[in-house]
């Protein structure tokens, strides 16, 4: 299916003028579009709604930076 859309002339040009590929942006507005609107969506609000929820309220602990960057960097490895 194709459908047209009507872009002002000076925002178009910004846009080419910044390298942003509009077709492959406005696919991926669509598909967030439909992404909210999914059961999906609603399970990963949910579980970090969780996450946040635990972070707040001390019952997860939480990495510092150094720890972090450590632990990124040995899974980064591991792949």
């Amino acid at each position: 299916m194709q459908i047209s859309i009507d872009i002002q002339d000076d925002i178009y040009q910004r846009l080419q003028k910044a390298g942003i590929d509009i077709q492959s942006r406005f696919n991926e507005y669509l598909a967030s579009l439909t992404y909210k609107n999914s059961k999906q969506y609603e399970e990963d609000k949910a579980y970090f709604q969780q996450a946040l929820d635990e972070a707040e309220s001390g019952k997860a602990k939480l990495l510092d930076e150094e720890q972090y960057e450590k632990e990124m960097k040995a899974f980064e490895s591991s792949l």
